[in-house]
């Protein structure tokens, strides 16, 4: 016999069957796909079991190793699976944080079968509490403060009950009550307190499940030192002009723009008795002086006012007599 030709006879026959268990197995047309989710509501960073059965077009399962792709509008999955020998394949569906119904697709790897199913992730917006907040006054200096209000209210709209605590919280500034507590109205107060810092506090309040309530309320600069200067610091008796500068400076002894200031002068006539502040922090009037003005006067006392802070600088008059 001869024994080489029976060997090559046999690796030829072989041949195809070998090529056939390495192929991937396809769906038919007419297939018929059906995807479910376990549970299908989760929460924010939850998971959920993604079932995929398939059917040939005689209610037989798909082939064993048959793929199916898989795809989430967002999240994440694997992108194929395959099917067992019941024709059902698995995945695991995992959350990425943001909330709302997430559509999960099923297809056969030539796109011929398809289903969907829904996952909400977090809690629907109709099944949420929800806050409503208001700052007030909503405009305010540093080391200044304003009333937060809250408005709670169940998902169905009715007040919730006293007691309930509601998270408060401030990007700039602080608060301070952060966790005030519901009234029989579902109402809350507590109080935004500006701090030293100039800028925009984002003030929020979250109940529960509901989403983040917001205000936006605005921190202004505030003087805290204020310096009078003046350019000629003395003055004939026959008169003149003398500048008249004040200077704002914030805690940080930051000059600060946007500060009212009032002068004043017991002697000659102002071209300006009040301004406000550049990007410097200054504000410069002219003081008039005639000979008229300072007649037996020595000393002209002039001042710079805004708020609670003043400064005052006097002008010297020569060539009167002065004791």
């Amino acid at each position: 016999m001869n024994y080489r030709a029976v060997a090559c006879l046999l690796f030829v026959c072989l041949l195809p069957v070998t090529g056939c268990d390495k192929a991937t197995p396809v769906a038919p047309s007419g297939t018929v796909l059906t995807i479910s989710a376990n549970p299908t509501q989760i929460a924010l960073n939850g998971t959920s079991t993604i079932t995929v059965v398939g059917r040939k077009p005689d209610g037989n399962p798909l082939n064993p190793g048959t793929e199916i792709r898989l795809t989430a509008e967002r999240g994440t999955l694997p992108s194929i699976v395959t099917v067992d020998s019941s024709g059902t394949a698995t995945a695991v569906f995992h959350a990425d944080s943001r909330a709302g119904a997430v559509k999960i697709s099923a297809a056969t790897g030539g796109g011929d079968a398809k289903a969907d199913v829904s996952i909400q992730v977090g809690q629907a917006s109709d099944q949420k509490p929800s806050v409503l907040i208001t700052v007030s006054p909503n405009n305010i200096l540093v080391n200044e403060s304003a009333t937060v209000m809250l408005i709670v209210r169940n998902a169905d709209g009715t007040p919730v009950g006293a007691g309930q605590t509601v998270l408060v919280t401030t990007t700039l500034g602080t608060i301070t009550d952060p966790r005030p507590k519901t009234k029989a109205d579902g109402t809350a107060a507590t109080t935004l307190q500006g701090g030293k810092q100039a800028g925009t506090a984002t003030v929020s309040a979250v109940f529960g499940s509901s989403d983040a309530a917001k205000q936006d309320v605005t921190i202004r600069d505030a003087a805290s030192t204020l310096n009078l200067t003046v350019n000629p610091a003395s003055v004939s008796n026959q008169g003149g002009s003398v500048k008249l500068t004040a200077t704002a400076f914030n805690s940080q002894n930051q000059p600060i723009q946007g500060v009212l200031v009032t002068f004043n002068s017991d002697h000659g006539t102002l071209d300006n008795t009040q301004g406000v502040t550049d990007a410097n922090g200054q504000i410069t009037v002219t003081l008039t002086l005639t000979s008229t003005d300072l007649q037996g006067v020595c000393t002209v006392n002039t001042q710079a006012k805004t708020g609670s802070l003043s400064a005052s600088q006097p002008i010297h008059v020569t060539g009167n007599t002065c004791p």
